[in-house]
Formats: structure tokens, C-alpha cells, sequence
């Protein structure tokens, strides 16, 4: 099959989940023998067009980020553009689109080829989660007309698409409760881990004297976008009870975002920086080895969690994870009977069985292959 990604992330720029998932999907069934492109938005101003990650060619289209209005128009305008030099030599069989906006300039819908949309999760949840209202009724009828928009454009995506990909039961529920589409036509497909990276190791005290770590106490170990949906306050809240009962604490906090002030405010009015360290982006190289450091990853979701990649990466590392009862966490954790998981054997064999991206990338091939292959397309 020839293949096209079209999303608003880079598969060469992994600094989150959404990326991630692009990544190991784009690389996965170019593994299976597919020829697969990318084409997405410039993740800044001036980055080359045409970039090569993994044999993946990536196509990137401008945009005008100037303000909300010219963002989208120029979204809309400018991928169409891209799409029309695109197929000039190379016509895909099917599109999958990860992010609405780009999807909504339509290049499957006006070319008859079969889109199959990956709803990470939804739309205008994600836009809500991130951002306030702001003061006054400016503030407020912006922010509610921004959310609306957002999924008014997701629904005309989501309803136009032949299939639906979800990555856990939980977010196929909020998709057919927000946007009304048939259970037929949604696909669960579970996300992945690299056990080949996120592998167990031998010895802990020498992966965090690599890391410049006190070998001992006990660390705690967190890597979130820094948004307030992501619990992060009420986690660095909790420190000074458990520094009373857990002698050495520490926690340690991943991720970039914009409540990082904030954060660093919180943890020095609580007397907290000596137990508790912000550590900004952790390049991907690295990331396996704070897994590994660590006695428990804390994930203190407050609301939607998609499915949550990184527990099953700290599980695969071989160490336990504690998870909030929020979206998805307890369908992985709940498998393992508790969402406290021990060390050892049951961990490193949930990740390795149950989530790894080849299994995603083999059963989202399937996906594909049914949509190419449906009689109403062949009729067409």
C-alpha cells in the first residue's frame, strides 16, 4: 500500500505522545513493506520542507501563526497546495490523519481516496484542558467559541472518515458520545512501547550514577507536558506527607509546558527544593534510563488520559507504576490487578505481549487494508 500520515506534528521532532505515536506508526509500516509519507505542518518558521527520518519522507506546508484566524485559513489554504504537488508523482491508497484541522482541507475527500482518522483524543477536551477562559465575557465567549470550533471541525472529520482509530476503550467512549458515529465504524488499537529501548536493566544505582542521581533514597518519576490537566501540582502537594513516611524522597519531573513558573513557585513556597527537581525536556536517548532510575513512575492524571504511552514505557523498564482512575490508566493497569505494579516478570510481559507498535502497526495495517478493500469502494 502507499501510505500518507497527515497530521500537525513532525515524525522527526518527538517531544510528546502525539509524536511519538506518528513516529513508531510511520516507521512500523514502512517496515511491513509499505511505501509511507508524511505530510504535516512546519513545526517552525524557515524549517526545511523535505526532511528524511528513517527512510521516511516527511513533507512539511508553512503557516501563518500570526493569530487564530490566520492560523486556520492558512492551514486550510496551504496544505491543499502541498497536496495538489504531492500527487503530481505520488497518489496514496489511503490517508491517515491525526489531527482534524489538516484532514478538514479535505485532500481525501475531494480525491475519493479513503481516509482513516486516529483520534488521540478529542479536539476541543484537549483545547479546554490547556487553556483558561481568561477575564471578563471577551475572555469567555473566546474561549467557548474557540472549543466549539474545535469540535465542529474534529465532528466533520470524524464523520466523513471511513474508519476511526482509537487507542483505548475509553477513548472510543468519549468518540461516540461526543460525536455520534456508529460503533461499526471505530477500531481499537491499542499503543506501543519499543522494548528494545524500554528494557529492564541489572542495576539501578549505576543508571543513576550515569544520570548524576544519589544511588540511594527513593526516587519518584514523572515526564508529563506541564498543563494543568496533568495533576502535576496536586503530585508536588503530596510531597510533604510522604517525605515523612519515605526517608531520601525525591521526585523528579519531566517535561516542558507553560505552567513551569507556576510549578517552580509552588515547590519553593512549600520548602521543596531540595526533594523535588524540574527537569525540563528529556531528550528521547535519555528517557529510558529515568525510567530505569526510578523505584515508582507517579502518573497523577486530573483529567483525559488517551491511553497514557508512558506507563507502558515504565513498565517495559521495569518499573511499577502508580496511576490515578482517570481514561484509560486502569485498562492497563487493571490488567496487572491493581494499579500499584509490582517489579519483575508480569511487568516486562505486559509490555512486550500486549503493547508493542509492531502488534499496533500490524493490527492498523488490517485497518487499512479493509478500507482499501471494502465492496462499497470497489463499486465506486
Amino acid at each position: 500500500m502507499k501510505i500518507l500520515l497527515l497530521a500537525e506534528v513532525s515524525v522527526a521532532n518527538i517531544s510528546g505522545g502525539a509524536e511519538r505515536v506518528l513516529h513508531q506508526q510511520a516507521l512500523g509500516l514502512a517496515a511491513r513493506g509499505h511505501r509511507v509519507r508524511v505530510l504535516t505542518r512546519m513545526p517552525v518558521e524557515g524549517d526545511p520542507v523535505h526532511v528524511e527520518e528513517g527512510g521516511i519522507t516527511e513533507i512539511r506546508f508553512p503557516v501563518d501563526r500570526r493569530n487564530a484566524f490566520s492560523f486556520f485559513f492558512s492551514t486550510l489554504w496551504n496544505i491543499k497546495h502541498a497536496w495538489a504537488v504531492l500527487v503530481r508523482d505520488w497518489v496514496p491508497d489511503v490517508i491517515v490523519a491525526h489531527q482534524a484541522l489538516p484532514t478538514l482541507a479535505g485532500p481525501g475527500r475531494l480525491s475519493r481516496i479513503p481516509v482513516v482518522y486516529v483520534c488521540l483524543s478529542l479536539a476541543h477536551a484537549e483545547f479546554e484542558t490547556r487553556n483558561d477562559p481568561g477575564d471578563g465575557i471577551t475572555g469567555e465567549i473566546w474561549y467557548r467559541v474557540s472549543s466549539l470550533a474545535r469540535r465542529w471541525t474534529e465532528r466533520t472529520v470524524v464523520r466523513s472518515a471511513q474508519r476511526l482509530i482509537v487507542l483505548s476503550d475509553f477513548m472510543r467512549r468519549r468518540v461516540l458520545d461526543c460525536h455520534q458515529v456508529t460503533a461499526e465504524r471505530i477500531r481499537m488499537v491499542p499503543g506501543g512501547v519499543d522494548s528494545e529501548v524500554f528494557s529492564p536493566c541489572q542495576g539501578r544505582r549505576s543508571v543513576r550514577a550515569r544520570l548524576g542521581l544519589e544511588e540511594d533514597g527513593f526516587i519518584l518519576f514523572t515526564v508529563r507536558n506541564l498543563v494543568p490537566r496533568m495533576g502535576l501540582s496536586e503530585l508536588i502537594d503530596a510531597i510533604p506527607r510522604l517525605r515523612k513516611e519515605i526517608q531520601g524522597l525525591l521526585l523528579l519531573i519531566g517535561g516542558t509546558g507553560p505552567l513551569r513558573s507556576q510549578l517552580e513557585a509552588q515547590v519553593k513556597v512549600l520548602g521543596l527544593g531540595a526533594c523535588v527537581k524540574l527537569l525540563g525536556f528529556i531528550p528521547e536517548a535519555r528517557l529510558p534510563d529515568y525510567y530505569r532510575a526510578a523505584d515508582l513512575f507517579v502518573l497523577p492524571t486530573a483529567q483525559l488520559e488517551g491511553f497514557g504511552l508512558v506507563t507502558v514505557e515504565s513498565l517495559a523498564s521495569g518499573t511499577p507504576v502508580l496511576g490515578t482512575p482517570i481514561g484509560a490508566t486502569e485498562e492497563i493497569l487493571g490488567k496487572l490487578e491493581g494499579s500499584l505494579v509490582a517489579k519483575g516478570a508480569d511487568s516486562e510481559s505486559l509490555a512486550v505481549g500486549n503493547y508493542t507498535w509492531a502488534r499496533h502497526c500490524e493490527q492498523l495495517e488490517a485497518v487499512l487494508s479493509e478500507v482499501i478493500n471494502s465492496p462499497s469502494r470497489r463499486n465506486s
